[in-house]
């Protein structure tokens, strides 16, 4: 066992940290080393690795108590546990406690660490999971009586615990890998972690089809006990759904437990450059050069030890970053509201409903039904399906009309997400997003139950495309992008909160639009207004409330081309997180009290300005910030 957690540990560290270089108390220094050695180790595999599974594991889990739901209907529904809403209650709560769990996360890791909690959220999801899947009723006499157990309270206090550890799961994972990426890879980086939402669901739904064919091929259908058989086997089924999910869970656990803090973290907060060092070369490369690189940049200048400011309260700090000179409540509110616009419409149609997919899936007027059809049956088009083919229809319909779309989009973003500006590339997707959803609702009144209702099926997978290609994925990285490092967990948390009560808010619309025709084509004419809402609100950026420019222009070569060939051979230079949001801001020694805040020299680090020096070693003022940028010097492999 303790090999195990040997090699954990190795995983992260390559060589040993032999110097003690002291501490370096001034701010913009630190930084600017940080940054360089970033560049120089380039794309983290280690890194990416670890925040990709966890997070998969989260959307896994997530997804998969609506392919549950059925089974549970037929199988637990014997006193009325399962009639009515009880889906949607086990829904509300994840969302509710995921709400608490990303701004809880958020806030602890701006105040105790990044490291300190990575891993523990996994832990909660793991714990949810496996509780949820080894779920009983109990003891049971009769079918006519209740069990000694009630499995609803059972998957309701562990669907509470796995809420949790999802929204913690949403800034830990984007924050961790924002400050560990190089300015170049920072948007593919937080792109691609993202990518592990679109797996998940793609995952969840095409491993449960195949373990349902594989549990229910064996069902003798003349048999006398065909009932009880079938209840057998979708009782291996939905808690089978339900485990697997813990899988990536596990291989990302045991690393994430060892992961070293971010050095931002340790220059900005605890303002600590040996720290910041010994991160580093955790996360680089065995090689000379870069042991080198790391020796000569990450040493303290001659006016570092006498530069150490008194350490101040973080919420004195935090509400003089948001409501005093900072405003950074304009960027948390732009976000915020962007997020939980956004998440109106995708909960409310990108959720992976049964009973919508059905609808949209209708080719011709249902038939009557031969009795009122059971809860676990939302398909109109077949009243009279048995269990098995109605749960067999619900994923293959959401395989083909979300689950491919959206990965697709989410592959296609990752090369795209360099090559348009932030703005741009969120205008044009989420108005192009608008625009189908008023094709869309067109479609379905003229096409809802007729031969040619692929054309609205047509339009729904394009739509899944559009928001993981745009909006969806966009959000997620500029929310990691555009704040401070000492309140950029606080910021996403909180941001990412109000995305999740958007999804509560879309489940209302839902409920109340109902499943037929007339609802759905109100509901995707509310949604189209909902997203001609967002588009508006950052082109127009009302009051101040904008997002911030996370990028540089393109290199002067590229003026006067034109714009495709600009967007097909040449990528824009990213800013470094630093410049995106500074933080202190820049300021003199008179413009606040004593260890108030440490003011950003703009003009120079140690002498006027033009070197920067450090253990005899000079490096160039100019070379200092390109690299510090990413915008230029040699490019490392990945590691």
């Amino acid at each position: 066992m303790s090999g195990i957690w040997d090699k954990a540990q190795e995983f992260w560290i390559h060589f040993v940290v032999s110097k003690d270089v002291g501490h370096i108390g001034e701010r913009e220094r630190r930084d600017d080393r940080i940054a360089i050695i970033l560049n120089r180790i380039g794309f983290s595999w280690r890194v990416y690795l670890v925040a990709f599974l966890g997070f998969l594991a989260s959307s896994w889990s997530l997804i998969a108590i609506s392919i549950i739901t059925p089974a549970l209907y037929f199988i637990y529904n014997r006193h009325g546990q399962f009639d009515g809403d009880a889906a949607l209650v086990l829904d509300m709560v994840t969302l509710t406690t995921t709400i608490v769990g990303m701004v809880a996360f958020g806030l602890l890791a701006d105040q105790m660490g990044r490291s300190k909690l990575y891993g523990i959220e996994v832990i909660i999801v793991l714990v949810a999971v496996g509780g949820a899947a080894f779920s009983s009723a109990g003891f049971i006499i009769h079918q006519d009586r209740p069990g000694s157990l009630d499995i609803y309270a059972a998957l309701f206090v562990f669907r509470a615990f796995l809420g949790l550890g999802i929204g913690a799961e949403y800034p830990m994972s984007a924050v961790i890998a924002a400050e560990f990426s190089p300015t170049r890879w920072r948007g593919v980086m937080l792109a691609a972690v993202f990518l592990a939402q679109s797996v998940g669901r793609i995952l969840a739904y095409g491993i449960s089809l195949g373990a349902l064919h594989g549990l229910t091929g064996q069902i003798d259908s003349d048999a006398a006990d065909v009932l009880d058989q079938t209840k057998i086997s979708l009782d291996i089924f939905w808690r089978l759904a339900l485990s697997l999910a813990g899988i990536p869970a596990v291989f990302a656990l045991v690393f994430r437990l060892f992961i070293p803090e971010t050095p931002r973290f340790y220059s900005a907060v605890k303002r600590d450059i040996k720290k910041a060092r010994e991160s580093l070369t955790m996360l680089g490369t065995r090689t000379p050069e870069m042991i080198a690189d790391i020796e000569r940049i990450m040493v303290a200048g001659p006016d570092d030890a006498s530069s150490i400011l008194e350490k101040r309260s973080w919420r004195k700090m935090a509400r003089e970053y948001y409501f005093g000179e900072g405003k950074g409540w304009k960027l948390l509110a732009a976000i915020s509201i962007q997020w939980l616009l956004l998440d109106i419409v995708w909960y409310g149609v990108g959720l992976d409903s049964p009973g919508t997919l059905a609808a949209l899936w209708l080719d011709k007027p249902p038939p009557p039904p031969s009795a009122t059809p059971p809860s676990w049956n939302v398909d109109p088009a077949y009243p009279n399906a048995t269990i098995v083919e109605t749960i067999d229809r619900n994923l293959v319909r959401t395989l083909y009309l979300s689950c491919i779309a959206a990965l697709l989009g989410s592959l296609l973003v990752i090369p795209l997400v360099n090559r348009l500006s932030r703005k741009t590339h969120y205008l044009w997707t989420t108005w192009s997003l608008a625009a189908l959803f008023a094709i869309m609702a067109i479609s379905v009144s003229q096409t809802y139950a007729k031969s040619d209702h692929e054309v609205s099926m047509v339009f729904y997978v394009v739509a899944q495309l559009l928001f993981n290609l745009g909006p969806n994925t966009l959000t997620f990285i500029l929310a990691a992008e555009i704040f401070p490092t000492e309140f950029r967990g606080t910021s996403y948390g909180i941001a990412a909160a109000f995305g999740k009560v958007g999804a509560i808010i879309a489940r209302g619309i839902i409920k109340g639009a109902g499943k037929g025709k007339i609802g759905i084509v109100v509901v995707l004419a509310m949604f189209c207004i909902v997203l001609v809402i967002m588009a508006v609100l950052v082109w127009l950026e009302p009051y101040g409330i904008a997002f911030p420019d996370v990028q540089k222009g393109r290199s002067l070569e590229w003026r006067g081309s034109g714009f495709l060939d600009k967007v097909l051979h040449s990528q824009l230079e990213n800013k470094s997180l630093e410049d995106i949001s500074p933080w202190p801001l820049v300021g003199t020694a008179g413009d606040a009290e004593p260890g108030e805040y440490e003011p950003r020299r703009s003009a120079s680090l140690s002498d006027g300005g033009s070197r920067v020096s450090g253990a005899g070693n000079e490096i160039p003022m100019e070379e200092w910030h390109s690299q510090a940028n990413g915008s230029s010097g040699e490019q490392v492999k990945p590691a």
